[in-house]
């Protein structure tokens, strides 16, 4: 079977997981700048790639509207387990299911909102190559995809200890930015990209 990821389970997943990741600074505040200010004053349908315990559904689900739909895959059962039990007393809770994000089982232009954060770069780069596909595929016109994810490092220790990822064959799509290319090639126009840390880059596509 073809590995389509890092699957975090057992003592790597849920709690020891969201711990690991708060000291490498991806707090709430974090997820709160991944997000963005610029939400839809109407309800919204959004799909969280690759969700792991569930930070960056949680931060969409405290902005969204109430009748939102937010909806977060990712192929570890305790990652899911783990933002289920915490998927309570937001103003829309979100789901989480387990899919692979290269074989999304939605249908065409279902959605508002498609978000990635640090989990890109867990997967095989063909992996990656057919989620950006399977997102401009679910994506309505003029729907907008978040990708959030290591990138070349601009400046600061946190950026130079996470340098040896960058030059295995797996880190050379997020040294390169690689994914500004891939998604225009489906169609998906990049509008914002900024630093949220010295070697973490958000980049918002929307769909033509």
């Amino acid at each position: 079977m073809e590995k389509k990821g890092n699957e975090f389970k057992g003592i790597a997943g849920g709690a020891n997981y969201k711990c690991g990741a708060a000291i490498m600074g991806f707090t709430e505040k974090f997820y709160d700048k991944a997000i963005g200010e610029n939400i839809p004053g109407e309800p919204i349908v959004a799909l969280d790639l690759g969700c792991g315990p569930g930070a960056m559904s949680y931060a969409l689900a405290k902005k969204a509207k109430p009748e939102s739909t937010i909806i977060g895959i990712d192929i570890s059962d305790d990652q899911l387990n783990y933002a289920r039990s915490h998927a309570h007393g937001f103003p829309c809770n979100p789901q989480f299911i387990k899919c692979s994000m290269d074989e999304l089982n939605f249908p065409n232009q279902s959605f508002d909102l498609v978000m990635t954060s640090m989990a890109l770069h867990e997967t095989p780069p063909e992996v990656r190559r057919k989620a950006i596909k399977e997102t401009a595929r679910v994506l309505k016109p003029e729907g907008r995809f978040i990708l959030v994810d290591w990138s070349k490092p601009k400046f600061g220790l946190f950026g130079i200890l996470w340098f040896p990822f960058f030059l295995t064959k797996s880190g050379r799509d997020n040294w390169n930015n690689a994914y500004k290319a891939l998604c225009e090639n489906e169609g998906l126009i990049l509008e914002e990209d900024q630093y949220l840390t010295s070697a973490c880059r958000r980049q918002v596509f929307r769909k033509k």
